[in-house]
C-alpha cells in the first residue's frame, strides 16, 4: 500500500485554516513546516507556557497533507483539479501542490532507526532498548527509550544537564530534586552517578509512569512524586544539596521562589531549557536569592548554576556591606553635586533635542518592550509636557516603519461571501495594522503585490493614505497627514482588489516614499 502526499506552500496567516480544510476533505493527516526550513532566511518559532508565538506559523508554511487511495480517490487523475476546486469554493486561491507518493513501510522499525545510542562527555551513553550496550567497562548506561516523556538525551538542554552531573565529581550521597523529570532521564544518571536520595517530580501524570518504568529498567531507586499528592519529599521542609531543573524560561522564572525553597544553604541549583538570550533575564530573576551563571552554551541553549549563600557568608557580607556603607557616605557630598550638575544638563539636552531623543527612547506598547522601559518612558513623557508648558514646544511625529504592525493580513474571494461565481475575482483584502510605538507616527503607504505560482510578481497595488484610511477616521482627523497616528492606534481595513487570473499568492508591506 502507498500514499499519496501533497504540499502547498502558503502564507502564514492561511496555514492553519487549510489545514482544517484539507482534513474535512479526507486527509488522514496535516503538517505544517516552515518551507524555509534550512536555508538562509529560516524563521525558527519559540513557544513556552505563558509566551506563545503571536501566529502558529511561519511567514511561509509548506502545508502537507496526506491521503489514502484504498480509503478514498486520491490515486486517480482528476483528484487534484477537484481538490483545488474544492479549496477555492472555500475560499482558498492555491497553486499546484507538490507530489510525492509515500511507500508502505515498517514504521516502527524506521523510527527505530532514527533512535542510536548517544554519548555524552566520557562516560555516560544513552541506550534505546534495542541497541546493544557499549562495551567500555567504564560506560554509565541509562536505558532510555523514546515514549511519553521528554528526555532522551538527544536534545541540547539534557545533553548540558547529563554533561553537569558528569564533570560534577561530589555527588557521592549528594541528595537531589530532579524538578520537572519527563522521562526520569536526569535522576536516573544521578543515581547511577552516586547520588542518594534522588526524587523526581513532574506535573504529566503520563511522565510519572514513564519515569519509573525507566528507573526500574535501569535498576536505581528513585521516588517519583506529583506535586499534589502531598508527598514527604516535597514538603516545605525538606531540602536539597543538588536542585536540577530542565523546563523553559518562563516556568523557571515563575518557579523560582519553590526552586530555591527546595535548596539547602551551600546547596546547588542547576537550569536548563534556556535560550541564550533569554539567561540574563533568568539570572536577574534569581538574583535575590544567589548568583547564577552561564555553565556551559550548546547550540543556542545554556545551562546556569549557582550556589545558595550559606548563613555564615551572609554574615560576612553583612559586615563587608556596613565598611562599604561608611566609605560611600563620605562620597556624598560630591555625588550630589555632579548629580545636580548632570540633571541640568539633562534638563537641557531633553528640550533642546527632544525631537530626536524621544523617537530613539520610544518602547513598543504592544508588549514586546520590558515594562520597566515603558514605564520609564512614561515618566519622561510626563516630565517633557511640563517642560513644552513652561518652555514651549514643537511636535513632530516621526516616520518608521518599524513602528507599524501588520498582525493580520486575509484575502476573501468574493463568491466566498456571497456563495456565487465571479467572473472580474473581485475580492476584499483584510488587513490589521497597529502603530506600536509610544508616540504618533506619520502614516506609511501600503504596497500590495500579487504574485504567480511561481511566485513572481504580476500586479503591484500602491496605497497612498488617504487610499486605505478609512474615510470615517479621516473625517473624525482632518489634520492626520500633518499629526499622525496616535500611538497603540489600529486600523482594520477592507481592501477591495481585482485578482488577476494567474495570481496565487500575495504579500503586504509598509514603506514611506522617498
Amino acid at each position: 500500500m502507498s500514499y499519496r502526499e501533497l504540499v502547498f506552500t502558503v502564507p502564514a496567516e492561511i496555514a492553519e485554516p487549510l489545514g482544517d480544510a484539507l482534513l474535512e476533505v479526507g486527509a488522514l493527516s496535516v503538517t505544517v513546516e516552515d518551507a524555509a526550513a534550512g536555508g538562509y532566511d529560516e524563521n525558527p518559532l519559540y513557544g513556552e507556557p505563558g509566551l506563545s508565538p503571536e501566529v502558529q506559523a511561519w511567514d511561509r508554511s509548506a502545508v502537507t497533507a496526506l491521503f489514502n487511495p484504498e480509503i478514498d480517490i486520491s490515486d486517480a487523475e482528476h483528484f487534484i483539479p477537484e481538490l483545488l476546486a474544492s479549496l477555492k469554493e472555500a475560499g482558498f486561491n492555491l497553486p499546484q501542490p507538490q507530489e510525492k507518493i509515500v511507500e508502505e513501510q515498517d514504521w516502527v522499525r524506521l523510527t527505530q532507526s532514527q533512535f542510536a545510542p548517544i554519548q555524552i562527555g566520557e562516560r555516560i551513553w544513552v541506550v534505546p532498548s534495542w541497541h546493544e550496550a557499549p562495551s567500555d567497562p567504564n560506560a554509565i548506561c541509562l536505558a532510555v527509550d523514546p515514549g511519553l516523556a521528554f528526555g532522551t538525551g538527544s536534545h541540547p538542554t539534557t545533553h548540558l544537564c547529563l554533561l553537569w552531573l558528569e564533570q560534577n565529581t561530589t555527588l557521592q550521597n549528594q541528595s537531589l530534586l530532579d524538578y520537572g523529570c519527563g522521562s526520569g532521564i536526569l535522576a536516573i544518571a544521578a543515581a547511577k552517578l552516586g547520588c542518594n536520595p534522588v526524587v523526581g517530580t513532574d506535573i504529566d501524570p503520563q511522565a510519572m509512569v514513564a519515569a519509573r518504568s525507566n528507573a526500574e529498567i535501569n535498576n536505581t531507586t528513585i521516588r517519583f512524586v506529583l506535586p499534589n499528592e502531598n508527598a514527604p519529599e516535597l514538603a516545605a521542609e525538606m531540602k536539597y544539596d543538588i536542585v536540577m531543573a530542565n523546563i523553559l524560561a518562563n516556568p523557571l522564572q515563575v518557579l523560582a521562589p519553590a526552586l530555591v525553597n527546595k535548596m539547602r544553604p551551600g546547596g546547588k541549583i542547576v537550569l536548563s531549557g534556556v535560550l541564550e538570550r533569554q539567561a540574563d533575564e533568568v539570572i536577574a530573576t534569581y538574583s535575590q536569592w544567589l548568583t547564577l551563571s552561564i555553565w556551559k552554551e550548546s547550540e543556542g541553549w545554556v545551562c546556569l548554576h549557582g550556589t545558595l549563600p550559606n548563613i555564615d557568608s551572609k554574615t560576612n557580607l553583612a559586615e563587608k556591606n556596613a565598611d562599604t556603607l561608611a566609605l560611600a557616605q563620605k562620597k556624598s557630598l560630591k555625588l550630589i553635586f555632579f548629580s545636580l550638575l548632570l540633571l541640568l544638563l539633562l534638563v537641557s539636552g531633553e528640550h533642546f533635542f527632544r525631537n530626536s531623543l524621544l523617537p530613539m527612547l520610544a518602547p513598543r506598547i504592544d508588549g514586546s518592550s520590558h515594562r520597566i522601559a515603558v514605564d520609564a518612558f512614561s515618566v519622561l513623557q510626563q516630565f517633557d509636557k511640563k517642560l513644552c508648558d513652561a518652555l514651549g514646544c514643537e511636535n513632530r511625529p516621526v516616520s518608521d516603519f518599524s513602528a507599524w504592525k501588520i498582525s493580520s493580513v486575509t484575502l476573501i474571494p468574493q463568491n466566498a461571501r456571497e456563495t456565487l461565481k465571479n467572473p472580474l475575482n473581485q475580492s476584499t483584502l483584510q488587513v490589521v495594522i497597529q502603530n506600536r510605538l509610544a508616540l504618533p507616527v506619520l502614516f506609511p503607504s501600503l504596497e500590495i503585490s500579487l504574485t504567480d505560482a511561481e511566485e513572481l510578481e504580476v500586479q503591484s497595488i500602491v496605497l497612498a493614505p488617504t487610499d486605505w484610511i478609512p474615510t470615517a477616521w479621516q473625517e473624525k482627523h482632518p489634520d492626520f497627514l500633518q499629526k499622525g497616528a496616535p500611538s497603540g492606534e489600529i486600523f482594520r481595513l477592507e481592501i477591495p482588489i481585482e485578482l488577476p487570473e494567474t495570481a496565487a499568492g500575495y504579500r503586504v508591506r509598509i514603506f514611506y516614499p522617498q
